[in-house]
């Protein structure tokens, strides 16, 4: 089911794109998109996002394969899932039910499918998952930077753990900005991003990525933003 694991990403990235402005956001953008968005879980690069995309979109009815399950981890995380297996999990069980009711397989019949199908998953996911786990180095959000942590199955769970990145630990930050402070570089990029916590205030980072307690897609500053909520005393 990689396939339609990164057809469903692909859609909710372009939908994403169309309401920040992007009229029709090419595969190309979209792909670029979500190597930004998988890359704070792991580094996956747009041309093999890109290349996955036309191959599912073209051979539709054979499926993909995603070789690290720590893509997958973080596409099924992006749609709302707890997991990979979580995605499989229940888009799986509505399969069946739905070609349950279109043919009106017997429950018992049903019911068989449905645990056949759990097994196979779990040994699945368990290979992978064993891998995973057990060679992946993690980090975690303290307060205003990441810092290298021990695995965590709890903190895995509630999504406070991630599969470690260098750069996530020495350029990303939460900061303070006053009107002083330097928002873009010479060439007009921005240099602070910004998004909302699970409280609703605003709060500042030094690079892009997602806000690390709602997992949010964080947003290049603008000078209208300067304007009304940081430089809002010196008026």
């Amino acid at each position: 089911m990689h396939s339609e694991l990164l057809l469903k990403a692909f859609d909710k990235v372009s939908e994403e794109l169309a309401l920040e402005g992007h009229k029709e956001p090419s595969d190309s953008k979209c792909a670029h998109r979500l190597s930004e968005i998988v890359s704070e879980v792991f580094p996956y690069g747009e041309k093999s996002f890109r290349t996955l995309y036309k191959r599912a979109v073209k051979n539709s009815d054979d499926d993909i394969q995603i070789p690290r399950p720590e893509v997958l981890i973080a596409l099924a995380q992006y749609l709302g899932y707890e997991n990979y297996r979580d995605f499989l999990v229940k888009n799986t069980i509505d399969e069946v039910k739905g070609i349950s009711e279109g043919r009106k397989v017997p429950k018992k019949k049903n019911k068989l499918v449905l645990s056949i199908i759990a097994v196979v998953l779990l040994a699945v996911i368990g290979f992978f998952g064993y891998h995973y786990f057990t060679k992946q180095r993690w980090m975690e959000w303290e307060g205003r930077h990441y810092i290298e942590a021990s695995f965590d199955s709890e903190k895995l769970r509630e999504g406070n753990l991630k599969a470690y990145k260098e750069e996530r630990i020495i350029d990303f930050e939460k900061v303070t900005p006053t009107c002083e402070s330097e928002f873009f570089n010479e060439d007009g990029s921005v240099r602070v991003w910004y998004g909302k916590n699970r409280d609703g205030d605003l709060e500042y980072f030094t690079s892009y990525g997602l806000h690390p307690q709602t997992g949010k897609t964080l947003k290049p500053i603008t000078r209208y933003m300067i304007g009304k909520y940081i430089c809002l005393n010196n008026k």
